[in-house]
């Protein structure tokens, strides 16, 4: 279809029909956005990670996946049919994330963590309910298949140790045409008929339909015969009314957000900012897609992940309309400006969105938690960015420019003229500002200290919703008494319910139990007078679970930076791409710290958050930093023998409009998220906010005055 009325018609009611599936859904398969799967701390819930008790060896992997048998069972029986159950095998330990039911109001975790982990109770009983055997008589259960006259049939195989035999034979004896019922935790998993009595310590279970039906019973016997019990020191939970008002207060900071950028984006770009809006729009709705079609966990991490790729991808229209506006400035016709800017921007649009994937991605592997949420929005912001966003925006303004009265130069925004600013000859101005910047962070960590959070160094913090001002010190005083461990109490208030929160953290490094967190629960409350203090958010973890988060973290940072420097390398071989890479990398370093800086001036404790962060700005900086050396790259084509201090001023003061309004997007959608988790106290997202408002501001800076400052002294050095 050629660009005209018909396709922009097309265009619309493509995008009015995705815009009603991700509203709606379609079917069972496609799920809309009030079906999606929010994570628990929007929806409240639990993540507990159990592990073995009382066994002197690492759970072998068939136990490890009874042992899930187990937990799923008991999930199953209680109706929690929405969660997920994971085994780490490496660990020896298994991930059990479930939210709460929609209405629920009797938040009580501690009573479900602790029924999960509960030793598992296998018992044969006979009709009457008299306990014939127990499940440590049981040593395996084994799935078969029997072949007989070419009919398969699927059995379990049972195996009993000395005493389970003698038992058996005297029950099933007793049981002949009788049927022997086998319980796990008084839930019947099998109800067989005796045939005949059954010496030797073997026996079949018959009557299996499948082999999954066989695999699953023997999986339930084997659980029950497990020799050790399940006991979790790592938890978090979160009520549901605290995610549901987070929820919708990222809900209307990510509104704010986007009609700010296209307010932005038509003022100052004109026709080229309208058709923004609109493909900002269908890529926000393929995201939510995106998420919603394979019921990917949604988190609030995620939902900034959301909020911050609309920053990051206003991106790839601000160097197209940059370009339009280069190709308008040397008297190209609009067609054959709109044609050669969409050509001239695609190499930088490729490459930063490629870097910046490569960041999701590596997110995805070494997060945790609530981040792989994150990565995951982010890596498909970029893919939608790229695949969807260029070629859509493109055919918009190609249809839109038959019309005489959008092909106007009016529309569209033509670029000034500007003289070429010195930068590579204020390279020692930027040395002063940059290592005073760094100098006063590392006397920031002298003075404050680098703090870790409790998820990297374990330990206990507790939240609760109170009615009323509550005495701290006489709290304090009684839950130190209580655990033995000293206390920290603060209250805060939160702005949106009017509810104070009283926050309780533990110090030390060690977990605790659901029994000893109930055991707090009622110190504060008996100590309050009255049951006033409702638990509504609790984070406790094992300082072991900590250090492997903290090594991941480490991980994920250094390979990051390490794929960056070799797809620089490759791709800008053309202005030595070694050197590229490697200024590239030290302006990335720069801005690392920069982040760190903030989160020890602030006071925030390095958590996951910061991983986060630090990988987002890694890929934000970069992005910014190829813009420029793709512009050097094709101005050296243009005049191979300009200085190389020269193209390094012409190029950074030519892509100089864009890094400021590009890093003005994304700093108002970082600044929207920050104002609304300070004024509201979301935690989470402050922690993850203000560091990367500061970091958006370092990452335009490097980009601008450090990285291309460096190649060009790399070259003229090289050069002597």
């Amino acid at each position: 279809m050629k660009p005209g009325k018909k396709m922009l018609a097309a265009i619309f009611l493509g995008i009015a029909a995705i815009v009603c599936i991700a509203i709606f859904g379609a079917g069972d398969s496609i799920k809309g956005i009030f079906d999606m799967r929010f994570g628990i701390d929007i929806r409240g819930g639990v993540e507990a990670i159990f592990e073995p008790q009382n066994l002197d060896r690492k759970p072998t992997t068939q136990e490890l996946e009874s042992a899930r048998e187990v937990i799923e069972s008991r999930m199953d029986s209680q109706n929690i049919a929405d969660r997920e159950v994971t085994v780490d095998k490496e660990a020896g330990y298994i991930i059990v994330q479930f939210p709460w039911k929609s209405g629920e109001t009797d938040f009580n975790p501690e009573d479900a963590i602790s029924e999960l982990g509960e030793m598992a109770e296998l018992t044969f009983k006979d009709p009457d309910g008299t306990v014939l055997i127990q499940g440590k008589d049981v040593e395996k259960a084994t799935p078969q298949t029997n072949t007989s006259n070419g009919i398969k049939t699927y059995v379990v195989a049972l195996s009993f140790n000395s005493n389970g035999s003698k038992l058996f034979e005297d029950a099933t004896g007793k049981l002949i045409g009788k049927r022997i019922g086998i319980y796990m935790d008084n839930n019947l998993i099998s109800n067989p008929t005796v045939q005949n009595q059954i010496s030797g310590g073997q026996a079949v279970i018959t009557g299996m339909q499948n082999y999954e039906e066989a695999k699953a019973l023997a999986e339930k016997i084997n659980a029950g015969a497990l020799p050790f019990s399940l006991k979790t020191t790592n938890f978090s939970t979160i009520s549901p009314s605290l995610g549901n008002n987070a929820l919708s207060i990222m809900v209307y900071a990510g509104l704010a957000a986007f009609i700010v950028i296209c307010l932005f984006m038509i003022v100052f770009y004109k026709m080229p900012g309208i058709v923004a809006c609109v493909t900002l729009l269908l890529q926000m709705v393929i995201q939510m897609l995106a998420v919603s079609i394979p019921q990917y966990t949604l988190t609030l991490p995620g939902i900034a992940g959301i909020i911050l790729t609309l920053g990051m991808a206003v991106d790839t229209n601000i160097i197209i309309s940059e370009r339009i506006s280069d190709e308008l400035k040397k008297g190209s016709s609009v067609k054959g400006a709109v044609v050669s800017g969409y050509k001239n921007a695609f190499s930088s649009v490729l490459d930063g969105n490629v870097t910046t994937a490569i960041v999701a991605v590596i997110l995805m592997i070494f997060g945790s938690g609530t981040m792989l949420s994150f990565g995951y929005t982010l890596l498909v912001g970029m893919v939608v960015n790229l695949l969807i966003g260029v070629s859509v925006s493109k055919h918009m303004i190609l249809s839109m420019i038959q019309s005489d009265f959008w092909r106007n130069e009016k529309r569209f925004r033509i670029r000034k003229d500007k003289n070429t600013i010195p930068f590579y000859q204020k390279k020692y101005i930027f040395a002063i500002i940059s290592g005073f910047v760094i100098l006063s962070g590392i006397a920031g960590c002298f003075f404050y200290g680098v703090k870790l959070d409790t998820q990297f160094t374990g330990g206990a913090v507790l939240s609760y919703s109170v009615s009323e001002q509550a005495d701290t010190g006489k709290i304090q005083e009684a839950i130190e008494k209580e655990t033995k461990r000293p206390v920290t109490v603060q209250i805060k208030e939160d702005n949106m319910t009017g509810l104070k929160r009283l926050s309780v953290t533990l110090a030390g490094n060690a977990g605790m139990s659901p029994e000893e967190q109930k055991s707090i629960t009622d110190t504060i409350n008996s100590t309050i007078g009255k049951n006033d203090a409702k638990l509504s958010e609790t984070f406790v973890v094992e300082p072991y679970i900590g250090a492997k988060a903290l090594r991941n973290a480490a991980a994920a940072i250094i390979l990051s930076l390490v794929f960056i420097v070799v797809y620089v390398w490759i791709r800008f071989s053309v202005i030595s791409g070694l050197s590229a890479g490697i200024t590239a990398m030290i302006a990335l370093v720069h801005d690392v710290l920069v982040v760190f800086f903030a989160f020890v001036l602030f006071q925030i404790p390095l958590n996951d958050a910061f991983v986060a962060v630090v990988l987002t700005i890694i890929g934000y900086s970069i992005n910014d930093t190829i813009v420029i050396y793709d512009r050097i790259r094709e101005n050296r084509k243009h005049d191979s023998k300009m200085p190389v201090d020269t193209l390094v001023n012409v190029s950074t003061t030519q892509t100089l409009g864009r890094s400021i309004n590009t890093s003005a997007t994304t700093g108002i959608c970082v600044l929207i998220l920050m104002v609304a988790s300070v004024y509201f106290h979301i935690e989470s997202i402050m922690e993850f906010s203000l560091p990367m408002f500061f970091g958006i501001l370092t990452g335009c800076y490097s980009s601008i005055c450090v990285a291309g400052t460096l190649w060009a002294m790399w070259e003229k050095k090289k050069g002597k």
